[in-house]
């Protein structure tokens, strides 16, 4: 089976040679390579994540019934050569260093929030987190958040890993935080210390697709979904829409995400 990948992100590995799948889901399948590298297939319309390739929904199906645990295949310049399909990645790579910038405004971001009830991970549901005060732990990352944006080391080692999922629910609250630092005109990234360079190694401490993530965020580098956020950030009358498209990735991931976006926001409103 010939299969052609629909996008393409520019910074997925071109870490050539053998792969192995190590985790199937419905809408992404991981590979590693032997440098432990993560390439992810993703289903269309779910997202391209930094480390990822998108393909159609009814080829990633035939992918996802083909591809057994531990398979193992082959990653060329010519594609991703699996034993019953080929995947060329012949398209256009995209770019997904984030391009916006200017001042995140604060209410319109709660007000859409107050009449949302995803649940977080840890902290239970949106509406009620933005409309009372906030218990020890939330309080805890905020602080850490603030005293990176005053120029601090901070370490992170015991909020990273914490929550369920893939990608564990603070790491995504992190993640949120990052996204609004980026954006922020008024937040210079480069002035500041790497977000991780307090912390233990991001591989002691949480799962190896959330240190990809994490990775990428400090470095500005976003999924598409976080990158239409981002947008709707500073045009507020998209807000609700991309909030609704976010709270679909993954079972607390959107919503923990966008706790960290609110806390993020908040902060930096708070600081300027």
């Amino acid at each position: 089976m010939i299969i052609t990948a629909l996008t393409v992100s520019d910074h997925a590995t071109q870490d050539y040679g053998p792969l192995r799948c190590v985790g199937r889901f419905n809408n992404a399948i991981n590979f590693l390579s032997q440098n432990d590298r993560l390439l992810t297939l993703h289903r269309e319309g779910h997202g391209l994540s930094p480390m990822g390739w998108e393909i159609g929904d009814d080829d990633f199906d035939e992918v996802f019934d083909s591809q057994p645990l531990a398979a193992r295949c082959q990653l060329s310049p010519l594609g991703l050569e699996l034993d019953h399909a080929l995947i060329y990645c012949r398209v256009k790579r995209l770019n997904l260093h984030l391009a916006l910038g200017d001042e995140i405004p604060l209410p319109p971001l709660v007000s859409a929030l107050a009449d949302e009830t995803a649940h977080t991970g840890l902290f239970g549901r949106l509406d009620r987190l933005v409309e009372h005060a906030l218990c020890g732990e939330i309080r805890d990352i905020q602080s850490r958040f603030t005293r990176w944006l005053q120029g601090e080391n901070v370490d992170w080692s015991t909020v990273l890993g914490k929550g369920p999922g893939l990608t564990p629910s603070n790491d995504d609250t992190l993640v949120g935080m990052l996204l609004t630092a980026h954006l922020d005109s008024r937040v210079d990234v480069t002035q500041l210390p790497n977000f991780f360079a307090g912390s233990q190694p991001l591989s002691q401490l949480t799962t190896l697709v959330s240190v990809y993530y994490l990775q990428f965020a400090a470095k500005g580098i976003f999924s598409t979904p976080l990158q239409l956020l981002a947008r709707a950030l500073l045009r507020p009358s998209e807000l609700p829409d991309a909030i609704s498209d976010l709270l679909e990735t993954g079972h607390f991931s959107g919503a923990d995400t966008l706790l960290g976006i609110w806390l993020g926001v908040q902060t930096i409103n708070r600081l300027y």
